[in-house]
């Protein structure tokens, strides 16, 4: 029984330089209309033949991811494993991953499996597809993965994959706790991998919650948009005074009030909000309330690059709020996680808030050792974290 031959997809624009650089998207003003299922494996070529393969979305903007430059590659079980493993076994590399037993093991695209990404907590991968079309890639493969992370060296012992992003489902998998636990060093949380943001938890933020923590000692700290308050317990391990955190959330309000009581820290000393982030500002502001440090760390505004207008509208809403309510000499921490809004527009956006009040970036980061990312595609890089001497 023969193979068939895959389908070739041409370009529309001079796209080969780029992607031969290790970018892996392809729209559709590239592509334009491709006669395809959603996850079918084609060869991607131009005017001097086949040199990629791919696998396609014919019903998104984001028509093509590329898995390979070789456009005749099988993309089986065996190339799966194999990359699988490589990430994993980098994730050996960095000291910081030595003190946590939660760990993103696949970062998508970066890793080279576009469209995949997988956190381990504990023993748990929790899987992620970014849509329907690399669910469909996926899902055959997602065994090869998994065996390939573990030959990597991280230790899988369940699996839950969440939602696909517009097919109405419940996750499905095996019979994992609701609540795992984990530790980051000395911090302990409890990850909720069924139903949590994202895959349950931002593994992103590690060393930037450790970094933020230390800076914190004798301070009142405002955590907004605090989800389960893990920059508010690395401040009170840090030995903040007081810390109130800050979410539209009742149930990650809950749970960061839980995580305090679990590290053990003085329940005094914690105060959760359930409120929208924007109305307690204002209302802080009005009261003439300041903290020492103030921590926002905002969900993405900006999903898209036709949002990006609107979401620098709020970010300079949030920057201007939050320094109103920073005590002079004190710290502000602002991120964002949209590739979208980048290190430069947040400094702008901080330049405008401050007008003539004194305002030094003293810090810039982003994210955490295990989510590396491939210099020819920037839009991996999406974590914007600055601390500001204010």
């Amino acid at each position: 029984m023969t193979t068939p031959r895959r389908r070739t997809l041409r370009l529309r624009r001079p796209l080969r330089r780029a992607i031969e650089r290790g970018h892996p998207w392809i729209y559709d003003r590239a592509l334009g209309a491709v006669d395809a299922t959603a996850g079918e494996v084609v060869a991607i070529a131009d005017d001097r033949g086949p040199f990629a393969t791919a696998f396609v979305d014919p019903a998104r903007p984001l028509r093509a991811r590329v898995l390979a430059l070789d456009p005749e590659l099988a993309v089986d079980r065996a190339w799966a494993a194999e990359r699988a493993r490589l990430a994993a076994s980098h994730r050996r590399l960095p000291p910081e991953l030595a003190a946590t037993d939660a760990v993103r093991a696949i970062h998508g695209e970066n890793d080279g499996l576009p469209g995949l990404t997988i956190d381990v907590y504990a023993g748990v991968a929790v899987v992620v597809f970014d849509g329907g079309a690399a669910a469909a890639f996926w899902r055959p493969r997602l065994d090869a993965v998994l065996d390939g992370v573990r030959a990597g060296g991280l230790a899988i012992t369940g699996r839950w994959l969440r939602p696909t992003r517009g097919d109405g489902g419940g996750g499905s998998g095996d019979d994992v706790p609701a609540l795992v636990p984990i530790h980051e060093g000395p911090a302990r949380f409890a990850v909720d991998v069924r139903h949590g943001q994202k895959t349950g938890f931002f593994l992103d933020q590690r060393a930037n919650r450790a970094r933020v923590g230390a800076l914190c000692g004798g301070a009142s700290v405002l955590n907004l948009c605090a989800y389960t308050g893990g920059f508010s317990v690395w401040a009170g391990l840090g030995g903040a005074r007081q810390v109130t955190s800050v979410d539209l959330a009742p149930r990650a309000i809950a749970q960061a009030e839980a995580h305090w009581r679990d590290n053990g820290l003085p329940l005094a000393a914690h105060t959760g909000e359930t409120a929208d982030v924007f109305a307690f500002l204002d209302r802080a502001v009005a009261a003439r309330r300041r903290w020492d440090v103030v921590i926002a760390d905002p969900p993405s505004f900006a999903p898209s690059e036709a949002a990006r207008p609107r979401a620098l509208a709020a970010y300079g809403r949030l920057a201007a709020a939050a320094l109103a309510v920073t005590t002079p000499g004190g710290l502000l921490v602002l991120a964002s996680c949209s590739s979208h809004v980048h290190d430069a527009d947040l400094r702008e956006l901080l330049a405008t808030a401050a007008g003539q009040r004194p305002l030094q970036v003293v810090e810039s980061r982003g994210a955490a050792a295990d989510h590396p990312t491939c210099p020819g595609f920037p839009e991996g890089r999406y974590l914007d974290l600055l601390i500001c001497a204010a």
